[in-house]
């Protein structure tokens, strides 16, 4: 997490938590990141010649359906010349959330795709191994040739054929040891 947004996320999360709308920040965040990501709207907010009253104006109409708390953020982040971080803290502000709900997200590849009961039971299987709520997305990777490559927050549960064949590769590359009672 970059320090600037997570200080950011920080203090939104303190809000949220004080007035229980942790979901309802969320939300909002998902609103803010989409909307100072527009490339027309960024444009907009970043240019110097755009007096700030403009931008704010513009602010409360792109972002009408958003909490007034939520808002001043945006607004915040473009008095400081800050916007593009709105990503980097929804990002940040949703790692608090699954923290705090126990909840993990992890990132699978599988060589080819899988249906929907696979993904169910690798998701099991994962959530088990690391005693959390796991919320996972799937992607393809060829390269990985068969099975599986999860990463769960620092962790890495590398099942593919790649890493056995690599695994295997060092082992018969290596030179077989004698026990000395072979000698």
């Amino acid at each position: 997490m970059a320090p600037k947004s997570r200080r950011y996320a920080q203090a939104a999360f303190e809000i949220a938590s004080e007035s229980d709308t942790l979901d309802e920040w969320a939300a909002d965040l998902d609103s803010l990141a989409i909307a100072l990501g527009d490339e027309d709207f960024a444009a907009l907010l970043d240019a110097p010649q755009v007096p700030m009253a403009v931008k704010t104006d513009g602010i409360d109409k792109v972002l009408a359906d958003v909490g007034e708390q939520a808002r001043n953020l945006a607004k915040l982040l473009v008095t400081h010349r800050a916007s593009q971080v709105a990503p980097a803290i929804r990002d940040d502000f949703r790692s608090m959330l699954d923290s705090q709900r126990g909840i993990a997200r992890a990132e699978i590849a599988t060589a080819t795709p899988v249906d929907d009961a696979l993904r169910s039971e690798i998701v099991t299987r994962l959530s088990a191994l690391v005693k959390q709520e796991i919320r996972a997305t799937f992607r393809e990777d060829p390269e990985i040739l068969g099975g599986m490559v999860a990463r769960v927050g620092d962790r890495l549960v590398d099942g593919s054929v790649r890493s056995k064949l690599q695994s295997l590769r060092q082992t018969l590359g290596r030179p077989a040891s004698i026990a000395p009672e072979d000698r």
